[in-house]
């Protein structure tokens, strides 16, 4: 079902709702009680952007609306400070492929062609220096999805920090390797 205009309506009015939402690969819908925030399009699908009910502090979650099974907007207001509002173009600064996560600050090391394709695809990097044909970056994103583009870019990157994402790139790619043992 599409629920884009009452979930627009919500996020005007500041009301809380009840979603009923069914994950990729799941059978049976979460019950979800959500702040929303806004709704966005990317990566061809509506999203709804919106904060835990329970978890005040916590980073925004991504809900893609075509997996919203049932929508009820609750007689129940919130607020948030107009210094903590969401802000649309700074989150969409911040992650890639719609999979959000923690937010973070990253450092790589970037060995290809184009310097400038980096900066295109993650408006927060930097660049911190430069050095026999290769630039080294930092950068401010949400987590999950910046994984996906960083492996997409094979040799070219050398994650740097944090050394948990480091160390979980290494452990994707020894098991990428296992792919290609044998025929």
């Amino acid at each position: 079902m599409f629920f884009v205009s009452g979930l627009s309506e919500a996020i005007q009015k500041k009301k809380i709702i009840k979603i009923d939402y069914l994950r990729e690969c799941e059978t049976i819908p979460r019950e979800k009680i959500l702040k929303p925030l806004a709704v966005i399009f990317s990566e061809y699908y509506f999203y709804l952007i919106a904060y835990d009910n329970k978890h005040e502090k916590d980073s925004p979650i991504v809900y893609r609306v075509d997996r919203i099974q049932h929508f009820l907007e609750l007689n129940q207001k919130f607020q948030i400070p107009y210094a903590e509002r969401f802000q649309e173009g700074e989150f969409r600064k911040r992650i890639q492929f719609m999979h959000a996560g923690e937010l973070m600050r990253i450092k790589f090391v970037f060995k290809g062609a184009s310097p400038q394709a980096v900066l295109d695809r993650l408006p927060t990097a930097k660049i911190v220096s430069k050095k026999d044909g290769q630039c080294l970056f930092e950068a401010e994103v949400f987590g999950r999805g910046i994984k996906m583009w960083l492996l997409s870019q094979g040799a070219n990157i050398e994650v740097l920090e944090p050394i948990e994402l480091r160390e979980e790139i290494i452990e994707t790619i020894q098991s990428m390797q296992q792919n290609y043992r044998y025929l």
